[in-house]
């Protein structure tokens, strides 16, 4: 899943704009599915699928999972059995520290606990559980703007 990751990385920005529909060996030998309409891609590869386009993905449970108030420049659904199930990316105004505050705020109050919380001076992460899911907050101030990344995934039955 991991190369999984990488290549979303680096083939999302050909499909999105619209280079889709092509197949591509990588470095390793594995090969790669893109399916791209200008707006979204989907990639797959043997270790699953990716979908990466603007908004909210397809699915995101944004009733459970509130972000911050902002633009929303992209997500991502991944795989239900992958390290992460959806992210997404919001820029919003603000100080680092009051942008994270806020994601922390929003958590807490639709009934997650915060976890692992770091402040690096322009860079806030913290890590939050609720009984559905599992989210990593990454807020870090990047030239005027904050942009704010949330990983939501589903934990693994127990």
């Amino acid at each position: 899943m991991r190369n999984l990751s990488a290549i979303a990385l680096l083939v999302a920005s050909l499909a999105l704009t619209g280079c889709g529909g092509k197949t591509v060996t990588t470095s390793d030998g594995s090969k790669v599915h893109v399916d791209g309409n200008g707006d979204g891609a989907t990639i797959k590869t043997d270790d699953g699928e990716i979908t990466v386009g603007k908004g909210l993905p397809d699915g995101f449970p944004k009733d459970d999972v509130p972000v911050v108030d902002g633009t929303i420049i992209g997500g991502s659904k991944g795989t239900d059995t992958g390290p992460y199930a959806w992210s997404v990316v919001v820029q919003s105004d603000g100080d680092a520290s009051d942008v994270f505050g806020d994601a922390k705020s929003k958590l807490e109050g639709a009934g997650f606990t915060a976890g692992q919380n770091m402040d690096m001076g322009e860079v806030h992460t913290g890590q939050f559980t609720s009984a559905k899911y599992e989210v990593s907050v990454n807020a870090a101030k990047t030239g005027s703007t904050v942009t704010v990344t949330y990983l939501v995934r589903v934990p693994p039955a127990s």
